[in-house]
């Protein structure tokens, strides 16, 4: 039964609908202005979200909290917009770099795991990950083939379908350009205080052919090898990103991307940055900032890997979307997208848990398994306008989506000696590859073996009114999901879980607009996520009975914010200052412990639900361009978390017969704050310097460390940015120092040390 609330909400947003679909429609006139502001002014589809050039790290429309290409300030919500030019400036490449300058979202470990699971607004989520407003899954991705990146902070589903509930994460790929062609080559050589080396080149290529002004390829690649800066990693990644447009008619377009990866990555597991954290680390860590510490007394180095070589993080990408626009007529529009995907990993680690002693125990675990999906969407918009009186859209639409899955988990013990790691050992063999040599595994047993299957059936509806030439700005949007999923154990047969949910979401807002560009905005956003039956236990040894407990939960998450959008300096900046409340039931946290499975001692996790978490708190973002010389983005987040206490032991002594009530969420900082800055030399050609630094900063914020529970890290963290360019004829210089202090960022978990990055890009 759906709350009453809930029900009036659905039939006065479905009635509007309605009645606003039985008026004469109108297309809406375009804004007069002189011939200068029409030069400036570009007309899109409510579709066209690459149409819009960017004016320094400005953007001025986003479409993933709408689902339409609409302002920013006319959104309910926050949305933060990292540009393709601001991608370019930090040399981001990687899926946790393209968000490292956004207010208060961080990956959840370095090189984000399976390319999925950030920390969003203090919430740890996945499954927020969507591609042109596809969801897309959990898979690792490199910035080469984006245009550029969307941030929705709250639950998206009235419009987007199931997300991470706290956020969802939309990149934009790059689309061909009718009636250009060229071609950006590029080669970038870094290296860090480890003298770990890395080589890139990227291809960024248009081509319209001459004889067909109605089509044009884009092809986008990249191939990287080297090394990461913890000891023994690799890095080898080819990728690919084809697309092709064709403008069938004046009213009709189809475009096509496809997104072909290569990537073996440094393992999830890399030895420490989970429980064995060098001296650099340690010292922010109360408990361990002793030299009487046996573990930081050792003085382990920042590259320091305990696990040795052998870890690997193979996966395969092969996906592919086509979109299909159509506008019938001045106020009517269609768009139908297709996707079809195909993913594979293969990831093994050794790992080694313990923070208290320099001998840890040893295991090596892994996974292979593959995952393939097709997506449809559909979306019938309807503009129009009934005199003076109001404007108006109405948006209708489904999204299907059917996958299944195939996954096989190993853990196994090394042989004797190698079962246990001895640091000190390590230590006097100067950490070398040769330890290791004759390290095996005889006995790597298949801990679980499933198949997955599911499909879902979405359809929403978003009715926009604008009234009193609109002054005033109503929305709301309803979204139904029907889901069904089935879990199989592969060895016994028998059906693991499985769930046939119908669920609600929804969300609405007003903006009320002070001036043309300062509005005042409010919005609730509620998501009804389908229940998920989860493993308990991880890392235990095959036929641990531990294995087949598996528990249910139910995510919700209410989001409530008000806040202030404007543009100054001439609308060269934008800027958003928000108050947020976000309360969320059904999420997991994966706790690790060392103990005892089949006799033998591991380190295993244990997995069990958040109860009554929220996160509430304050943003302030710029972003945009001081002057025309100056770009800029800065933004400051104040934030305060609760959960409820579930009787861990952490530094404070919290014990269940000395209960607080609630704790603070984990890895959810009390403040954080943000700054990046260009300043352009060059002439009006474009030739000379450009100067750029940047700085992340967070405060206090609470840990989870291996059998201590949470931990209150009290030192506030700091990592700085540097950089200069020089553009020269058709050349592009670019030096990148990254972590000028080379300290490190305990947020994201571990961070590499002082780094530098040389790049050369020429355009034809």
């Amino acid at each position: 039964m759906y709350p009453k609330s809930f029900i009036r909400r659905a039939a006065c947003a479905f009635s509007v609908a309605a009645a606003a679909l039985s008026l004469p429609a109108q297309p809406v006139a375009p804004s007069s202005g002189a011939p200068e502001e029409a030069e400036k002014t570009i007309v899109m589809t409510p579709f066209a979200v690459t149409a819009e050039k960017s004016s320094g790290y400005k953007v001025s429309s986003a479409s993933t909290a709408t689902r339409t290409n609409t302002p920013i300030i006319d959104i309910p919500q926050t949305v933060d917009i990292v540009t393709k030019e601001f991608l370019k400036d930090i040399g981001a490449t990687t899926f946790d770099q393209s968000f490292r300058y956004v207010a208060n979202v961080y990956v959840r470990n370095r090189n984000a795991g399976s390319g999925d699971g950030v920390n969003l607004r203090g919430f740890e989520t996945n499954g927020s990950i969507s591609v042109d407003g596809v969801r897309m899954g959990n898979n690792k991705r490199d910035m080469v083939g984006y245009e550029r990146l969307e941030v929705v902070k709250g639950p998206p589903s009235a419009v987007q379908g199931r997300a991470g509930g706290t956020g969802l994460l939309n990149y934009i790929l790059k689309k061909p350009d009718i009636g250009v062609n060229s071609t950006q080559l590029k080669y970038a050589i870094s290296f860090d205080e480890y003298d770990a080396m890395m080589n890139r080149v990227e291809i960024d290529t248009n081509y319209s052919p001459a004889w067909n002004d109605a089509v044009a390829f884009r092809f986008a690649g990249s191939w990287q090898d080297g090394e990461d800066y913890i000891q023994f990693q690799k890095v080898k990644n080819y990728t690919a990103y084809p697309s092709f447009k064709w403008q069938i008619g004046p009213r009709t377009d189809l475009i096509f991307n496809a997104e072909l990866l290569k990537m073996n990555t440094p393992s999830r597991e890399e030895g420490h940055g989970f429980a064995v954290y060098p001296v650099e680390m340690r010292r922010l860590i109360p408990r361990f900032d002793t030299d009487a510490d046996p573990i930081t007394a050792l003085g382990l180095p920042a590259n320091f890997n305990i696990s040795g070589p052998g870890n690997q993080d193979k996966t395969k990408t092969a996906a592919g979307t086509l979109f299909f626009t159509h506008q019938f007529s001045d106020w009517l529009y269609f768009r139908q997208v297709a996707n079809l995907r195909y993913f594979s990993n293969n990831t093994f680690a050794f790992t080694g848990e313990d923070n208290t002693r320099t001998t840890v125990n040893s295991q090596y675990t892994g996974s292979i398994g593959s995952r393939r999906g097709n997506t449809t969407q559909g979306d019938l918009i309807a503009k129009y306008s009934f005199r003076d009186l109001f404007t108006g859209m109405t948006m209708i639409g489904y999204s299907y989506d059917d996958a299944e899955s195939e996954n096989s988990n190993f853990t196994g013990i090394p042989d004797a000696p190698f079962n246990t790691l001895n640091m000190v050992a390590m230590k006097a063999g100067g950490y070398s590859k040769s330890f290791f040599d004759s390290r095996r595994v005889s006995n790597l047993p298949r801990t679980s073996f499933t198949e997955s299957s599911g499909h879902s059936l979405g359809y929403f509806i978003q009715q926009d009114l604008g009234l009193f030439k609109d002054r005033v700005l109503l929305t709301g949007g309803i979204r139904t999901d029907d889901e069904v999923t089935e879990t199989r154990n592969k060895v016994t047969g028998l059906r693991a879980s499985g769930a046939d949910t119908s669920l609600d979401s929804y969300r609405y807002g007003v903006t009320f607009k002070l001036r043309p560009n300062l509005a005042l905005y409010a919005v609730e956003s509620v998501q009804n996520d389908a229940a998920r039956t989860l493993q308990r236990f991880n890392g235990l040894l095959a036929g641990d009975p531990r294995l087949s407990e598996f528990f249910t939960v139910s995510p919700l998450t209410e989001l409530n914010e008000f806040g202030v959008k404007g543009e100054i300096l001439g609308g060269r900046m934008s800027f958003t200052l928000n108050y947020w409340q976000m309360t969320r039931t059904g999420s997991t946290v994966n706790i690790l412990a060392n103990g005892i499975s089949q006799g033998l001692p591991v380190t295993f996790g244990t997995n069990s639900e958040i109860k009554g978490a929220e996160s509430k708190g304050f943003e302030l973002s710029f972003y945009g361009a001081i002057t025309d010389r100056l770009s800029f983005i800065g933004n400051f987040t104040d934030m305060t978390t609760n959960q409820a206490f579930t009787g861990q032991q952490n530094s404070a002594g919290w014990t269940t017969t000395n209960n607080p009530g609630t704790i603070p969420l984990r890895f959810a900082p009390e403040w954080n704050a943000n700054v990046f800055a260009k300043y352009s030399l060059t002439d009006e050609a474009g030739q000379g310097w450009e100067l750029k630094a940047g700085m992340n900063a967070v405060g206090p914020l609470y840990t989870q460390i291996t059998n201590f529970g949470l931990t209150r890290i009290p030192d506030n963290q700091y990592s700085f940015d540097v950089g200069a360019a020089y553009t020269w004829n058709n050349y592009n210089f670019d030096l990148m120092m990254t972590n000028l202090g080379d300290v490190p960022f305990y947020i994201t978990r571990d961070q590499a040390p002082r780094s530098y990055r040389f790049s050369v890009t020429t355009q034809f």
